[in-house]
């Protein structure tokens, strides 16, 4: 006796078809609440924005008299702050920073 079956894989593409499955949802999350320190200014010029608060730290960027950062905690002579350009965090001498802008650009922030 010979059975045979038929292809019923068309069934499954319409009932998919018929019900496409739901989108997928995305979820916005409100930004990040940072403490808003201070706006302090880098007062020199090419001023050394490191990994920790030490001379002996890696150097992630140099940044030039104006650039705008914001404090987030003071370590002895160093301020650890975030890099209000590109958000990233990092420690700058405190003698470098003041709380005005030594080339008489307003603030952005």
């Amino acid at each position: 006796m010979l059975i045979q079956f038929r292809d019923r894989s068309y069934l499954f593409d319409a009932a998919r078809d018929a019900s496409p499955p739901p989108p997928v949802s995305r979820v916005i999350l409100p930004p990040t609440q940072d403490p808003q320190g201070p706006l302090l200014f880098v007062s020199g010029d090419r001023v050394a924005f490191r990994t920790e608060p030490d001379l002996q730290a890696n150097v992630i960027e140099r940044f030039n008299k104006g650039r705008e950062v914001r404090q987030n905690e003071i370590n002895g002579d160093w301020v650890f702050v975030r890099d209000t350009d590109t958000g990233r965090r990092g420690w700058i001498s405190g003698r470098y920073l003041s709380p005005t802008n030594p080339t008489g650009a307003t603030a952005t922030n």
